[in-house]
């Protein structure tokens, strides 16, 4: 799955663009892609607070427009792809600096042509990074459906259940086929196994609960933590 966000105060540039990426992905993969639209930035924020996956995001960019939702996101979605929507009014000083640094630029105004050459070649370059696999800040989940990038800082726990392994993130759980024991070798070092069944991110543990057995996460989430792995988790967060 692909999962892009549009901000974009025009109605007809959001739409112009929806339809192209549908046509890109469709061309360049047999990925699905989930795509939101916004009128304004405050969608950065509410994407941030729901740990929302995002892959390609496309900003509408004004003069004088305020850096802040954009440097905030930028340093919690370091693996997103930015494509900013801008002008000749704007002065590349606005947004050429440390913290920005996008991926791709469109300059008004844009039509179906101007925005098919360089939503290609955008689109493009997240599909060569996506097979490629060069970031080790993700995790690639591949089912029969879908593939998507997982960004390790947002994985709460890995579960074994019901014959499947599944991924947590803040709000949502994916399923895929693998074994816990082939998992824990793949993940980086960060993440620990606690229980026969469950491996824990260490950078979202809030505390440990020794006499219940259980590690209470960020975003009050839990996980059971058992006898054989409890002392080794504890000498870890020392």
């Amino acid at each position: 799955m692909v999962a892009v966000l549009i901000c974009d105060k025009y109605a007809a540039e959001r739409d112009l663009i929806d339809r192209d990426c549908k046509r890109q992905v469709a061309l360049l993969s047999d990925e699905s892609l989930r795509l939101q639209k916004s009128a304004d930035s405050r969608a950065l924020a509410a994407a941030a607070a729901q740990e929302q996956l995002v892959d390609l995001l496309y900003l509408d960019f004004q003069p004088g427009q305020s850096l802040q939702q954009l440097l905030t996101f930028r340093k919690r979605y370091r693996e997103t792809m930015l494509m900013l929507i801008t002008d000749a009014t704007v002065s590349p000083l606005e947004y050429l600096r440390p913290g920005i640094s996008p991926d791709s630029l469109m300059m008004r105004p844009i039509s179906e042509k101007t925005l098919k050459t360089a939503n290609w070649e955008f689109v493009g370059s997240f599909f060569d990074r996506f097979h490629s696999r060069e970031s080790d800040k993700l995790f690639l989940l591949d089912t029969k459906e879908e593939k998507m990038q997982i960004p390790f800082s947002q994985i709460y726990y890995f579960e074994a259940r019901d014959k499947k392994l599944f991924v947590r993130t803040k709000n949502e759980e994916y399923a895929f086929y693998d074994t816990i024991e082939s998992l824990v070798r793949l993940l980086p070092e960060h993440f620990q196994r606690c229980h026969r069944s469950y491996i824990v991110n260490m950078e979202k543990i809030y505390r440990i609960v020794p006499s219940e057995n259980y590690i209470e996460l960020t975003e009050q989430i839990g996980v059971p933590v058992s006898r054989s792995y409890k002392s080794v988790l504890m000498g870890k967060l020392k």
